[in-house]
């Protein structure tokens, strides 16, 4: 199923835990593979990885691997701590 980027900016990010992770903010694109290899994420000091970035104004990229589902929200499975 193809979905577009602007389809999903904006969308909260949520792990399948239901922790708050972040929004996206943009993806990132593998030009040799023609396939999202990631998703930036915006807003993450207040989710659960805010112990990942010291400044609320900086973005994480995580990898498009780790994205579950895809609807009004998205759920991604992050690693375990």
């Amino acid at each position: 199923m193809a979905i577009k980027v602007s389809e999903i900016l904006n969308k909260k990010i949520y792990t399948t835990q239901g922790y708050y992770v972040g929004e996206v903010y943009d993806a990132m694109i593998d030009t040799d593979k023609a396939v999202v290899s990631g998703i930036v994420v915006s807003d993450v000091y207040r989710g659960c990885l805010k112990d990942k970035v010291d400044d609320p104004s900086k973005k994480v990229v995580i990898p498009y691997r780790v994205v579950e589902a895809i609807g009004n929200i998205i759920l991604v499975k992050l690693p375990k701590k």
